[in-house]
């Protein structure tokens, strides 16, 4: 299907291949092999070896930022093996051919899962008699038309899941099928030994009728409403960006960037210039996890917990993100970025159009002011965007990295796709009833758990908690936290007023200190400030993180989920760089007990004052589906924008022209 798509796909006029120029570039064609024949070599790969992780090992901060054109480059991998149930990590040196570790990892610490061990089990689990005997059930006796998965079953206390690489599973019905979204065969749950390929247990919670299929897609398109006429949007004279070696250059912004296999795009040493220098801004920006647990009571639903970052990048064996297609995901004139990845048998490949770069101005103003005259004063904008689609599941999830003319980075996700929906017996709701998807709580209050999408189609609550890991060095790479309160001022009664606010500076000295979130009482400015480095007016220089609409989890903290995906209790961390704390959820996270991420890393309470410090961002919604979001979800976006603060002397728009 991947194939196909690709092949039918009109071909961009730009494209730029993947090729190292700096050492934090993207491993080429050519790593890739080296690191594939280099463990083969040293006897820790065979032909049945799976290589669910093949990453560049990140370089050490000081090296690449004293790095210079024509310097050498030294190049490692951190790559992880699975093989007979076991896993395995290995340290190869690229630049000179070997193997520099490789150990079996403890239990409990594993590799990802991939798609090659997860398929292997479509079968058994449809052909296990437990599963037949369920089927029969449900009047399903040809098993030609059904359709079996399982998927890594993250660590939640259970007996069966010690010491094992267990899988959570269930089936889907064919007939009349487009899409398996909307016909899974409900109440059926199973539980996998992925290692000894054996289903552990088969449990049935009770027959639920078959929803009618629905038209998922609209391959064809519908004819435009009365009226529509053309919008045709166009770069005639090409991109006023340039890439050259690797780094983008557009207006005053000059950055980097990779495509990683686990975390999707990297933006590197993003810079601004200013009176002639260039001013250190951002070291390194990505996602660093997402976390999406399923809310309903029935486990065949809340065992949907999901860390896909960690747990599933390599599961449709092209990692996080996908190709992109022009005219729907980017614009015909973007200029798109081609990837080098890796197969499941460790061999590469590449892929085009997995990034995508371009231009835009949507006609508001960057600024406009009108005079006591009727005079107009005012100029357009323009944005230069980075763009890839992370496709995981039934989840389509547009990342954007936006450049702004003020000096801004704007990181927006725009979740997409189709619902993961449950069968129930409701066609309609009804206030009193209490059901598949409905129920009351101790005080017999009603609650809900999910929400109709179709007759007999419950659209399950869930949540999305991004966390990205913002690497910012602000005129340096010593930064120091600074949080901005707004507070309260009491005023002389004689004066009138009351009241009015003040701003407060903070500045948390220990990791601890520095939790945040929001609260719309007790406002707060969030900062990365270079105390020894001033504007002109005299204050540090300094980028604001302004956090968008977002929000934490609301599970308990003791529940396993939540104890794995820790980083959803608060929406800003910040720690002290370490090259060794880069996965919110930690390195393994199958099997994981939490025992790594970022609420274990702050409890050293380290210092964060004149230092390399790094900030981590919570961009989290909860989704309670709508009848609008089925078959297919309009596209939802989220930011968080990181903006100039005291950074320029004045605002670097006035010079922008009449026309954008």
């Amino acid at each position: 299907m991947a194939l196909a798509f690709a092949i039918a796909q009109p071909t961009p006029v730009h494209a730029l291949a993947p090729a190292v120029y700096s050492p934090t570039d993207a491993l080429t064609p050519e790593e890739y092999w080296t690191i594939y024949k280099v463990l083969r070599a040293a006897g820790h790969s065979h032909e049945k070896t799976l290589y669910p992780s093949i990453l560049l090992q990140e370089p050490p901060k000081d090296y690449v930022l004293a790095w210079k054109p024509g310097d050498p480059i030294e190049r490692k991998a951190d790559v992880v093996l699975y093989d007979d149930g076991k896993s395995y990590a290995a340290t190869v040196d690229i630049t000179n051919q070997k193997v520099l570790d490789f150990k079996e990892l403890p239990k409990g610490t594993e590799a990802p899962f991939t798609s090659t061990e997860e398929h292997a089990f479509d079968d058994i689990i449809k052909h296990d008699p437990r599963v037949v005997e369920a089927l029969k059930k449900r009047g399903i006796t040809d098993l030609n038309l059904v359709e079996c998965y399982t998927s890594a079953a993250g660590y939640i206390g259970r007996k069966e899941q010690d010491g094992r690489r267990i899988g959570w599973g269930g089936c889907f019905y064919a007939e009349g099928m487009t899409h398996p979204m909307d016909r899974e065969i409900g109440g059926i749950f199973t539980v996998e030994d992925m290692a000894a390929h054996k289903v552990l247990d088969v449990r049935d919670y009770g027959i639920v009728p078959m929803p009618a299929n629905s038209s998922i897609y609209d391959n064809d398109g519908a004819p435009a409403l009365p009226g529509t006429r053309p919008i045709v949007v166009s770069q005639p004279g090409g991109p006023s960006f340039t890439i050259k070696d690797g780094e983008v250059t557009w207006q005053n912004w000059h950055f980097r960037y990779r495509l990683d296999p686990r975390v999707g795009p990297i933006i590197q040493q993003a810079g601004l210039m200013d009176k002639g220098k260039l001013c250190s801004v951002l070291y390194e920006g990505s996602l660093s996890e997402m976390f999406v647990p399923y809310q309903d009571p029935e486990e065949t639903w809340n065992s949907h917990v999901f860390l896909d970052a960690g747990e599933y990048f390599m599961d449709t064996g092209l990692g996080m993100i996908k190709p992109l297609y022009p005219g729907i995901d980017c614009p015909e004139y973007a200029t798109f970025v081609s990837g080098t990845f890796y197969k499941e048998s460790g061999l590469p490949f590449q892929r085009a159009q997995l990034a995508c770069i371009f231009e835009r101005t949507v006609g508001d103003a960057s600024w406009r002011h009108m005079d006591d005259d009727g005079t107009i004063y005012g100029r357009p904008g323009r944005e230069l965007v980075f763009r890839t689609v992370a496709v995981v599941g039934n989840y389509d999830y547009v990342l954007d990295w936006r450049f702004e003319q003020e000096g801004s980075i704007k990181i927006a996700v725009g979740a997409t796709g189709v619902l993961e929906v449950k069968p129930v017996k409701e066609q309609k709701f009804t206030d009193e009833h209490v059901g598949d998807f409905t129920g009351k709580d101790a005080q017999g209050n009603p609650l809900e758990f999910g929400h109709l999408v179709d007759p007999g189609i419950d659209g399950v609550d869930h949540d999305h908690f991004f966390s990205f890991r913002i690497d910012l060095d602000v005129d340096g790479t010593k930064n120091s936290f600074m949080d901005d309160k707004l507070v309260q001022f009491p005023l002389n009664p004689t004066t009138g007023r009351k009241t009015i606010w003040a701003m407060q500076p903070t500045m948390p000295m220990k990791e601890s200190e520095a939790i945040r979130d929001i609260d719309p009482k007790h406002p707060e400015m969030w900062r990365f400030a270079n105390t020894a480095v001033k504007n002109s007016l005299g204050y540090p220089t300094s980028f604001e993180i302004m956090a968008g609409e977002t929000g934490i989890s609301l599970l308990s903290p003791d529940d396993w989920p939540q104890i794995r995906g820790n980083y959803s209790s608060h929406v800003l961390w910040v720690t002290p760089y370490s090259p060794d704390e880069r996965y919110a959820a930690g390195v393994y996270v199958p099997g994981s007990k939490g025992t790594d991420g970022l609420a274990v890393w702050t409890k050293k309470d380290r210092n964060i004052m004149d230092t390399d410090i790094v900030a981590w961002y919570t961009m989290g919604f909860h989704h309670v589906p709508r009848p609008e979001d089925w078959p297919q979800m309009p596209t939802m976006w989220h930011d968080v924008t990181i903006r100039p603060f005291d950074f320029y002397d004045k605002s670097p728009l006035m010079d922008l022209p009449m026309k954008p």
